[in-house]
């Protein structure tokens, strides 16, 4: 099954670029979530290394260290699978599994429902994605 829109469900067509951005940012909650989870393990590293390495930019106060760049890489992957995983509560509870597992693993939706509920509720999913995302 492809990964295209209804033509006719109006209400939550979305341009083609942004539909791919939040098919894609859905699809790479995986990742993330590894990328999120190391970052999270090597913090707790932080108090063993040396912060004389913090750089000033030149003309201003403004210093970025080591311990920054992996806050703000915590707290932007914390809020991109967050507004990711939110949006599943806007899909009935009984296709959030079927949605998640298809987009996020790979794995076939099941028969419980016939191929166009399924892509109805994935269209639905990834709309309420790009308006959590900001893209729409």
């Amino acid at each position: 099954m492809e990964n295209y829109q209804q033509k006719r469900l109006k209400a939550f067509l979305l341009p083609e670029p942004v539909y791919r951005q939040a098919l894609w940012a859905v699809k790479d909650v995986p990742r993330m979530k590894k990328v999120l989870q190391e970052a999270i393990e090597r913090e707790g590293s932080l108090q063993n290394q040396d912060f004389s390495t913090m750089r000033t930019c030149e003309g201003t106060a403004q210093s970025t260290s080591i311990t920054e760049r992996r806050a703000m890489q915590i707290i932007n992957l914390s809020m991109k699978i967050d507004a990711i995983e939110s949006a599943l509560t806007k899909i009935p509870e009984k296709y959030r599994d079927g949605i998640r597992n298809k987009l996020m693993d790979g794995i076939p939706y099941g028969d419980q429902c016939h191929s166009n509920t399924w892509k109805k509720w994935q269209q639905m999913y990834i709309f309420y994605v790009a308006k959590n995302l900001g893209l729409y």
